[in-house]
C-alpha cells in the first residue's frame, strides 16, 4: 500500500509543470495612495482623483466637498 502511495505521489509530481505557480506574478506592483478623507491605502487605479487629492469612494469625495450624503 505504501509503495502504491509513493508511486502516485511521484507520478503526480512528474506531471506537474516545473516553475508553475497558482497565482500570476506577471503583474507589476502598483502605487498605493491614501484616501484624503479616511486615510485608507488603495491602488491608484481604484482611487478617485479630485483637486490633486485621492479618495477611496465617491462618498468620501462628496464629504470632503461639504456636500454630505
Amino acid at each position: 500500500m505504501l509503495v502504491l502511495a509513493l508511486f502516485a505521489w511521484w507520478a503526480w509530481r512528474s506531471y506537474r509543470k516545473p516553475g508553475r505557480t497558482d497565482a500570476p506574478r506577471d503583474r507589476a506592483a502598483e502605487r498605493m495612495v491614501p484616501c484624503a478623507q479616511c486615510g485608507i491605502n488603495q491602488p491608484v487605479s481604484e482611487s478617485l482623483l479630485a483637486n490633486g487629492r485621492y479618495y477611496c469612494c465617491a462618498a468620501h469625495l462628496r464629504e470632503s466637498r461639504g456636500e454630505g450624503g
